[in-house]
Order: structure tokens, then C-alpha cells, then sequence
């Protein structure tokens, strides 16, 4: 693994993609776990005075967590962020999300945001691309029906393939997407390399990832990580996995 490079704007480091293929424990029960810097999205960004970032790329795509409270008014959001609330709370467009819970604010959001004291957030976001459709906070809700999706290809599976199911709820003309994914039997998959950037927040269950040249970490509910493109990790789970996702 390529070492840490010095960010300009902070004595922490932000990883790039071209510097790791392993993946950031972002955090652990909403506690940052992961060396990131002070830095902003850009000079209109809203939420530039409480932003940390762990992970840059160079098509405009990052992530790490946010720590704000009080209350923001946004002309036009310059970005699309996925949230992940892990304490807290947040409050847009008359509706109220608790920690936990997760949304989506499009690139081009405008509207009032309050922050209970205390708030913190995991995100992933992206700044390049155009404004899509939609306008409004939207809810990552854990409690809708899901589809059955597609499993880990057959040649990579060990055993008996599992039943997964998923509900995209975003994609941005970025091609940013963010929903929620389940897999409900036992899954198993050997080392596969991670086809895109992809935030992963655990609502229930426990997963081991385990890198090809050794290292496994154990990812428990409450728990978030990013894995970089290119990652390549094997996947084992013996019980029900439900799990927010943002990929890019």
C-alpha cells in the first residue's frame, strides 16, 4: 500500500484512489475511525465548516463525515450528498431525520437545513455533473419493499448462492446512486475486485471482508465504510445483511 500523502489545507491526509485499494473503516458505531482533513467541497458549501474528508478522486467524487449543528439556509446545493445521520439529527423541507437514518440532498437543493447540536453525518458526494430532476430531500427508507437483485457472480460464490434483494431510491445525471440493499441467506464470495467507489453504512447484521494479500476487518450494524474501486476483498456473512448503500 502507497503511503499517506500531506493535504495542503490540513496536517491529515486525504486517500486518492490511485494510492490504495484497501478499503477506510470510516467509522465504528458513528465514531470517526479513519485519518481525514478539514476541507470544503468548494467555496459554497454549506456544510464546509464541519466537512472532513477521507477520500478524493479526481472526477470530483469524495467521502468522509461531517460535524455541524445550527441552522443553514441553502440557495442551490453545489453538490449531491448522500447522508448518513450517525448522531444527531437533521431537519429539511419540513421533515425530520433521526441518527440512523439516511438521505439524499440533490445537487441543486435549495432550502433550510437545522442541525441539532451534536449532529454528525457520514457522506459520500460528487461535484461534477449536472442537475438532475429532482429538488427535494429524499428518504433512504430502510422499511420499503425491496426487489430481488442479482447476487456475486456464480463463479465467485462458495456454496450455495445467495438471496439478495435491493431498492435504488437515487441516481443522479452523475450517475451517483444510493438506496438500500439486503442480502437475507448466508453469502460467501471469494476475492473480487469493488466494480465502483461505494459508501456502505450496516443497518443490521455483521459482515467479514478480507483483503487478497491478507487483513481481514469484521463490519458490524452501525458501522461505515468506503470501499475504492478496484478493491479486492472476499465477503462472508452468515445472517441477514441490510446495509445503505452510495455507489459511483
Amino acid at each position: 500500500m502507497k503511503p499517506w500523502t500531506a493535504s495542503p489545507i490540513g496536517r491529515r491526509a486525504i486517500r486518492s484512489e490511485t494510492m490504495s485499494d484497501r478499503m477506510l473503516v470510516l467509522g465504528r458505531q458513528g465514531v470517526p475511525a479513519c485519518p481525514a482533513t478539514s476541507q470544503t467541497l468548494g467555496a459554497a458549501d454549506p456544510f464546509g465548516a464541519g466537512r472532513k474528508i477521507a477520500f478524493q478522486d479526481v472526477a470530483g467524487f469524495s467521502s468522509g463525515h461531517v460535524d455541524l449543528a445550527g441552522a443553514i439556509a441553502i440557495p442551490g446545493l453545489p453538490h449531491a450528498e448522500v447522508i448518513v445521520l450517525v448522531a444527531g439529527s437533521l431537519t429539511c423541507g419540513g421533515e425530520t431525520f433521526a441518527t440512523g437514518e439516511a438521505l439524499v440532498l440533490p445537487k441543486g437543493y435549495s432550502g433550510s437545513v437545522s442541525l441539532a447540536k451534536g449532529t454528525r453525518w457520514f457522506f459520500c458526494a460528487i461535484t461534477a455533473g449536472d442537475k438532475g430532476a429532482e429538488s427535494a430531500a429524499i428518504r433512504l427508507n430502510p422499511t420499503l419493499p425491496r426487489a430481488a437483485s442479482p447476487g456475486p457472480a456464480q463463479e465467485v460464490v462458495v456454496g450455495t448462492p445467495p438471496e439478495c434483494h435491493s431498492l435504488n431510491l437515487f441516481t443522479d445525471p452523475s450517475a451517483l446512486r444510493a438506496g438500500v440493499w439486503d442480502v437475507t441467506t448466508p453469502c460467501e464470495r471469494t476475492f473480487v475486485a469493488h466494480r465502483v467507489h461505494e459508501l456502505m453504512h450496516l443497518i443490521e447484521g455483521e459482515v467479514t471482508l478480507t483483503h487478497r494479500s491478507g487483513g481481514a476487518e469484521v463490519i458490524g450494524a452501525g458501522d461505515t465504510i468506503f470501499l475504492p474501486r478496484g478493491a479486492p476483498y472476499a465477503w462472508k456473512s452468515t445472517a441477514k445483511i441490510v446495509k445503505y448503500y452510495c455507489v459511483m
